[in-house]
């Protein structure tokens, strides 16, 4: 059986490392991309790069394409929380913000969308957030992202779509991550108040799993029972 190889972005922690784990438990070859890796198999090949900047990042996927040839796959999910009134946030923050919350998703579908052009066979899925089909207080940027992340998908898939290439966002609710370590806010303690990232990552591998002839377009998931928990100020 050959195994097919993907690459998956923002495996330091969270929900990359957790689609990481699933789809090398299931006999992929991943090709993770990361501040830091603490994923040590065999079939896990990692990437050093800081998604805040795209500087470099171009060189580093064109290495991977030259090594592995096809790549099969590509789960763009690198992304993190910030929440803060705009008037508050500095030019600096907001660019490196928007680099790893939205350009980062463009640029390596850009890079890869050549190569799966030309084996006419690919697919893209992407982890997006609940943010962008509704948003709160203090959210600004990061509904900007989510927001600009589902419109460049929502145009990106008729691109894909006359190569035979598939393209997938996934929209999660409140996932329980350490997402939440540097916020002041996070679920509700239970089960049933947020997603386990597990479960995202056995819906990649069913998604990547399932007929080619099926597009999964857009999934949007939320928790049985969400609850927002502020945290106590020390």
């Amino acid at each position: 059986m050959i195994m097919k190889k993907v690459i998956v972005t923002g495996t330091s922690r969270g929900i990359g490392k957790s689609i990481a784990a699933e789809l090398i438990k299931n006999n992929y070859k991943v090709i993770g991309i990361g501040r830091k890796h603490t994923i040590n198999n065999k079939n896990y090949h990692a990437v050093h790069h800081d998604l805040n900047t795209i500087e470099g990042y171009k060189k580093k996927i064109d290495n991977v394409i030259k090594e592995y040839k096809k790549i099969d796959a590509v789960i763009s999910n690198a992304g993190t929380g910030f929440f803060e009134n705009l008037e508050n946030i500095s030019q600096e923050k907001i660019l490196d913000f928007f680099n790893v919350n939205l350009f980062a998703h463009i640029f390596i579908s850009k890079l890869m969308i050549s190569s799966f052009k030309k084996y006419k066979k690919g697919q893209f899925i992407f982890i997006g957030s609940e943010a962008a089909l509704k948003t709160t207080e203090k959210a600004t940027l990061y509904a900007a992202a989510k927001h600009g992340l589902m419109g460049f998908v929502d145009s990106f898939k008729a691109e894909c779509n006359k190569s035979n290439i598939r393209t997938t966002i996934i929209n999660p609710g409140m996932v329980r991550t350490r997402f939440f370590d540097s916020l002041k806010f996070e679920p509700g303690g239970e089960k049933e108040n947020a997603i386990n990232k597990k479960d995202i990552a056995k819906l990649v591998l069913f998604i990547l799993n399932s007929s080619p002839y099926i597009n999964y377009s857009n999934i949007n998931l939320k928790p049985i029972k969400k609850v927002i928990k502020f945290k106590k100020k020390i």
